[in-house]
């Protein structure tokens, strides 16, 4: 009875398989498997031939990737001692192998073999399986197909399931400057709550550089201050390249939210402080009631160097602040500017007895800049 069980669970699996292309008396399936094989030679040569069969077989393919070990594996393997050995043999080459996901790992380089001719839906619909090496080599493929795959991914941005959004975002990371289009919905994937994507948009956004920074700078008016001070971060990180952001980093300086403050002026320290409106910012954010924007302001005007002259007297007003990283730092920049800050010398002089030791090296060392000797008139020894 259960010979006879086995050969018709056999006979209705098998009648379900359709016929695979074949390529050198190999089926499609044997080829995409050496795509797995751990030798050079092997996976040189199964690529060949899937590029030569090309995209006839993309069905196949797609078939695999809907693929988990059969039902009937468990079942089989307890009854496996009690059958035939021909009904045995016969099953393992109708299921072979009993590793559906390294059969799907297989499918997904097939796919990547065919480069920018590959389908897109299927590696998309790759990117949701449950095995990260799988999604992560569907991504890679996608990556490389560039442009054709954004607006599927943009879609996947907005899915309910977190880990979909997740590899979208690292997806279009890959793509790079290409994945532009898909810069608002990134931006709104600033404040998504699953783990990591925020921080992989952010990445995103990185990647996709200069075509991104209109975009990044209209969101620092958006109401969801993580956005806000997320986007700051990102137009920070591209540097010059988000130099046309500035005025809107300039407004967003005077952020209700501490944290898109201090983002922001990081970013305007890193992106461009050498304008006047910039240096009026980082001056005025000397003021600010979070420290932590206090000193990021500070070493804005350190990088705008001489440039920073019309900071000085709020440099000076903070040589009184509460934190001794505030009042050596303001001590700092004000000897950076040299004798530009002589309106600073008392200030600099009292700070000579400051409790801080730290603070009262660094007010002598600005005064020793700052107080240059005058050249002796010409000819004196």
């Amino acid at each position: 009875m259960i010979t006879v069980v086995a050969v018709l669970a056999l006979a209705w699996f098998g009648r379900r398989a359709p016929p695979e292309p074949v390529y050198q008396g190999r089926t499609l399936m044997a080829w995409a498997r050496d795509m797995n094989n751990p030798d050079a030679n092997a996976r040189s040569n199964a690529l060949a031939a899937l590029q030569t069969m090309g995209t006839n077989g993309s069905a196949g393919l797609i078939r695999v990737l809907e693929v988990r070990d059969p039902a009937v594996m468990k079942p089989f393997l307890w009854l496996a001692p009690k059958l035939p050995l021909w009904v045995r043999r016969s099953f393992v080459r109708s299921f072979k192998p009993f590793n559906a996901t390294a059969d799907r790992l297989a499918a997904v380089r097939a796919f990547a073999a065919f480069g920018t001719n590959a389908p897109v839906s299927p590696l998309i619909h790759a990117l949701r399986d449950h095995d990260r090496m799988i999604a992560t080599e569907a991504a890679a493929a996608l990556g490389q197909m560039g442009k054709p795959a954004v607006p599927d991914l943009v879609r996947e941005l907005r899915d309910s399931d977190g880990s979909v959004r997740l590899m979208a975002c690292y997806t279009l990371g890959l793509i790079g400057p290409a994945a532009s289009p898909a810069a608002p919905v990134l931006i709104e994937r600033l404040a998504d709550g699953y783990t990591n994507v925020s921080r992989q948009a952010a990445y995103a956004l990185g990647r996709i550089g200069g075509p991104a920074v209109p975009a990044l700078a209209e969101s620092l008016r958006k109401r969801d201050e993580r956005i806000r001070a997320q986007a700051a971060r990102v137009l920070g990180g591209l540097s010059l390249r988000a130099k046309d952001a500035t005025p809107a980093l300039i407004e967003a300086t005077k952020d209700s939210q501490g944290a898109v403050r201090q983002a922001a002026v990081e970013a305007l320290c890193n992106v461009w402080p050498f304008s006047p409106e910039a240096v009026a910012a980082l001056a005025a954010a000397l003021n600010d009631k979070n420290s932590d924007v206090r000193i990021q302001a500070l070493q804005g005007l350190q990088r705008a160097n001489r440039l920073a002259i019309s900071s000085i007297p709020a440099l000076i007003e903070a040589l009184n602040d509460q934190s001794p990283l505030m009042r050596g730092g303001a001590a700092l920049v004000l000897g950076t500017l040299g004798p530009a800050a002589q309106p600073a010398v008392i200030a600099l002089r009292k700070g000579l007895e400051d409790a801080d030791e730290s603070v009262r090296i660094q007010m002598q060392e600005a005064l020793r800049k700052i107080e240059v000797p005058a050249a002796p008139p010409p000819g004196l020894p």
